[in-house]
């Protein structure tokens, strides 16, 4: 193998061009090559290596501070499991209507006022909001999927008139 590649032609004219240099080019020339060759090595295959290690310690340590604390709060999470497992069965929305009166009744909750809202088939509704402060707007959506199982199907949101306020324009579906 070793012997093909010295066989190469461009391997040959660089050997030729070498052998030209004056001795103090033929060192300095090594000496590059050298510290090309470490900085490659550095760059390439060392730092990446180091950064992943230096992560997975890090994750690792995250991941025991957290066993560590789920097990100190085991009860409280199997409660708190076992309160929304039954609390999602609960109240699993399954028609039209009741997902028409579902949105309505959690908006007012939220403190948002619906513009507008109409069915979209047999399992949606349509909903539009005017300037209504993006973060009940988000909350408001989180509280639908997971206490009714109610899911974003389609949704526009434009920005507002003053900063935090959004308009938007939803189809959720059970």
């Amino acid at each position: 193998m070793i012997q093909k590649i010295k066989e190469l032609p461009v391997v040959q004219k660089m050997v030729a061009q070498y052998d030209h240099l004056p001795r103090r080019d033929q060192q300095a020339l090594i000496a590059l090559t050298v510290a090309l060759f470490i900085a490659i090595i550095y760059f390439a295959v060392w730092r990446p290596a180091s950064a992943f290690h230096h992560e997975a310690v890090t994750d690792r340590t995250s991941a025991e501070a957290l066993v560590v604390w789920m097990e100190g709060n085991r009860d409280v999470i199997q409660r708190i499991s076992a309160r929304d497992n039954t609390e999602m069965t609960g109240t699993r929305i399954e028609d039209g209507r009741a997902l028409m009166s579902t949105v309505t009744r959690s908006a007012g909750e939220a403190g948002l006022s619906l513009q507008r809202f109409e069915p979209s088939g047999e399992d949606g509704i349509r909903v539009w909001l005017e300037n209504a402060p993006f973060n009940q707007v988000a909350g408001w959506l989180e509280t639908l999927n997971a206490d009714y199982g109610i899911a974003i199907d389609q949704a526009a949101l434009d920005r507002g008139k003053s900063p935090g306020l959004v308009s938007v324009r939803l189809t959720l579906q059970i």
